[in-house]
């Protein structure tokens, strides 16, 4: 993990003044690696992890889904819903980031980029589809001209992140764009996504903070 200081900006979409305090944020999403020795213990759940789901009831098999590849363990967990998500990360003594929290930590902090890497516009620096043609997720921190400059790797591109905050009372918020994504318009910073919190995809992941 490593420390960001706390500050107030302006969050982007929904153009309100916030405040975050100091928090500490996973320098990697997390990873199957991680998630499976969570498994193991006996303290994360692994239904449908193999699966996708947009609805959480239906599910199919997905080869994109990377918990069970024996080559993906360095590879962000996905294909797991906001629970699995949360319960992740209290069970590490961490948390799920609050939506502000985690667009502070991708703009930069105090600077206000429009990308955790500053303001040019996505091009090679996170693994997304508007560039090169991908099948599935990236080995996490692989893309490090995207970093922020806290040294923070893959928030933007890789996977969305969940964070704990809620759009309404049936969607969660999620950030930072997916390996799928080819629209520039759907990264950035600012841009938020919102999903129903027991959604499992293959391009939706998250990390923790404390």
């Amino acid at each position: 993990m490593v420390r960001l200081p706390g500050g107030t900006f302006t969050l982007g979409q929904r153009r309100g003044l916030e405040t975050v305090e100091p928090f500490c944020v996973d320098l990697t999403e997390v990873t199957v690696e991680a998630y499976t020795a969570c498994a193991q213990a006996g303290k994360c759940t692994t239904d449908h992890v193999g699966e996708s789901s947009a609805d959480g009831m239906t599910f199919m098999a997905d080869s994109a889904c990377n918990y069970g590849v024996a080559s993906r363990g360095n590879h962000p967990m996905n294909c797991v819903d906001w629970e699995q998500a949360a319960t992740y990360c209290k069970i590490a003594s961490k948390r799920l980031p609050s939506e502000e929290e985690w667009e502070w930590a991708a703009r930069g902090g105090s600077s206000g980029t429009a990308y955790p890497w500053g303001n040019a516009a996505a091009d090679s620096q996170p693994c997304w589809m508007g560039v090169t043609k991908r099948s599935g997720t990236c080995p996490v921190g692989s893309n490090p001209t995207g970093d922020a400059p806290s040294g923070v790797h893959d928030l933007m591109g890789n996977v969305w992140e969940w964070t704990a905050s809620s759009h309404d009372p049936s969607t969660r918020i999620a950030r930072g764009g997916g390996w799928s994504t080819f629209l520039t318009a759907h990264l950035g910073a600012v841009v938020r996504n919102w999903r129903p919190p027991l959604e499992r995809v293959n391009s939706l992941g998250f990390r923790c903070v404390r």
